[in-house]
């Protein structure tokens, strides 16, 4: 009979703190287009408080080392921190409620009201501030106001994990589609579009000159639509036939690139791009 010497190891090291970043826009909620990291000053805090600084998918946490020496009056008082924000989305814009009228920048940070960084339910004009540089900013973080992490009255306290969140809204967009064909004969007029239930019905076709001076015949769809990550509704282009309406053709989903402000309309219109040849 063998005996197996067992060995338990136990770690010190806890989380304290967690900011996640979301986005209903994507269709998990999470956001993974920023880049964190803590400014200079925040480095040397973080190490003279024995504290990890780890990336997650959508923010970071900060881990606790548990070491004893951290539990003395030395380390009373307040803590700030603060960490650089950079958006690394070129689309970011393009699917986010916030303004694009000028370079903003971000300004994130926590109170004692409740766990979101921002004032509002979603990030809006209240955190963002002029700055040179598109989509960065800060994110400030002030902790132990009461000594719940450092400091000597940890001793005979639990500490629990501190979670912070920033979250972000999608735009709502007017779908264009946009149809063009080499075919010189090909007779617009009789387009219109619906859903799968045909229970709609768009046939207010407008003929403009695209950008790349190809003519094309275009239907905006007549509601706005909010932003997601994958559409699930669908719908088609068809022609009215005295026959047998055989002519049906499934609309493309709109893309992040091609949506862009319109300004004599003061509306965001993501445009759809369908060759009928």
């Amino acid at each position: 009979m063998s005996t197996f010497n067992q060995i338990k190891y136990s770690s010190n090291f806890k989380k304290i703190v967690t900011v996640e970043i979301s986005h209903d826009y994507f269709n998990d909620s999470l956001c993974r287009s920023f880049e964190i990291q803590p400014d200079l000053s925040t480095k040397s805090t973080l190490a003279n408080y024995g504290l990890l600084f780890k990336v997650i998918k959508n923010g970071f946490v900060l881990i606790a080392s548990g070491d004893p020496r951290f539990k003395s009056s030395s380390f009373n008082g307040p803590v700030s921190l603060t960490f650089d924000l950079k958006n690394t989305d070129p689309y970011f814009l393009n699917y986010t409620h916030l303004s694009i009228d000028k370079n903003w920048g971000f300004k994130f940070e926590n109170n004692s009201t409740h766990t979101r960084l921002h004032p509002n339910e979603f990030v809006d004009g209240q955190s963002l501030t002029p700055n040179e540089k598109m989509l960065t900013g800060q994110l400030k973080l002030k902790l132990n106001e009461s000594n719940q992490f450092f400091g000597e009255e940890v001793k005979n306290t639990t500490t629990e994990e501190k979670r912070y969140s920033i979250t972000f809204a999608s735009r709502e967009i007017f779908v264009r589609y946009n149809f063009y064909s080499l075919n010189k004969d090909f007779e617009f007029s009789d387009l219109y579009i619906t859903d799968e239930n045909n229970s709609l019905k768009l046939a207010d076709i407008e003929q403009r000159t695209l950008s790349n001076g190809q003519e094309a015949y275009s239907i905006i769809r007549n509601e706005p639509v909010k932003l997601v990550q994958y559409f699930q509704e669908k719908f088609y282009l068809k022609k009215e036939d005295k026959f047998l309406n055989t002519f049906s053709v499934q609309l493309p989903h709109p893309e992040l690139k091609n949506i862009s402000f319109n300004t004599e309309r003061n509306i965001f219109i993501a445009e759809v791009f369908i060759s009928l040849d």
